[in-house]
């Protein structure tokens, strides 16, 4: 459990606002997306993307969940995410999924397993069966995307399993509960006290297994005050499989996806990672 640092996350909390419209104003030029439905509330949605003609087309298709403190978000709040990876030639999926308070740990795992479902479904009706699909998210978008590559469990109830999945990358996630402050926010995700049996099935790092083999980058700034860097630095220590672990010196929460914005540095390290996951056969 990690103390918060009132100050420092009052500071990163007051940038939210501005970060999320220099995001907005930067991707003003994103290709418009197809919106879907996986379920009948107004939050089961997804938007799906083609790259643009002409470009080479990847061999994964990135699966991108938003964070928000699983309490806000959307899809569309950060447009410069999806045309980052556009220009490189992936296809991309962002799902929304139901939020807290009304909506906790077990229905948002529904909502993974909806919207794989209508995802592999798309990768179908695009011709891109073929493709495998790289399984990311921020903040708390990423713990969810990390339930949904290492819950093996839950895959094999709706007929799959990991090896539909290329990768996982995680910007800023929440990957170990254990590590994130004992607060409401986090208990009420998890649905419990971190002694919980619900807290236990809510912390991704209870999935993995010592036969991990799928390839993950974690991205943390390393002066994180909302979500701990020690959530993401246990995450990767216990992962016994390929890994790799890109520290921002300095970094905030928000600064976890400088690599869409001006961090020369991240993107080439997400490229090189990229390049070195075209390569990968699990």
């Amino acid at each position: 459990m990690t103390k918060i640092r009132p100050l420092s996350l009052a500071k990163q909390l007051a940038a939210v606002p501005f970060h999320f419209l220099y995001h907005q104003w930067k991707g003003a030029a994103a290709i418009k997306p197809e919106r879907h439905s996986f379920g009948p509330h107004r939050r089961q949605y997804l938007q799906f993307w083609m790259p643009p003609e002409g470009v080479v087309l990847k061999q994964s298709v990135v699966v991108f969940y938003h964070g928000g403190g699983w309490r806000v978000g959307w899809p569309e709040q950060f447009p410069t995410v999806p045309e980052w990876f556009l220009k490189r030639g992936y296809p991309v999926v962002m799902p929304a999924y139901r939020l807290r308070p009304w909506h906790a740990f077990p229905q948002m795992r529904e909502d993974l397993n909806l919207a794989l479902i209508k995802t592999l479904d798309l990768m179908k009706a695009h011709g891109l069966s073929q493709q495998k699909i790289l399984i990311s998210g921020m903040s708390a978008g990423a713990t969810l995307a990390a339930h949904m590559a290492f819950n093996r469990r839950e895959l094999a109830e709706i007929q799959l399993d990991q090896r539909i999945f290329s990768g996982f990358l995680s910007f800023g996630g929440p990957l170990e509960l254990s590590a994130m402050p004992d607060v409401a926010q986090v208990r009420g995700f998890a649905g419990g006290s971190f002694q919980s049996a619900a807290f236990k099935n809510a912390n991704p790092s209870s999935w993995l297994q010592e036969s991990e083999d799928l390839p993950i980058l974690l991205v943390h700034g390393a002066s994180d005050a909302i979500v701990p860097y020690l959530s993401s630095s246990r995450f990767f220590t216990q992962y016994p499989g390929p890994k790799q672990f890109y520290t921002i010196p300095e970094g905030s929460h928000l600064d976890s996806l400088g690599f869409a914005l001006n961090d020369a540095q991240a993107s080439e390290t997400l490229d090189q990672w990229l390049e070195s996951l075209e390569r990968h056969k699990p």
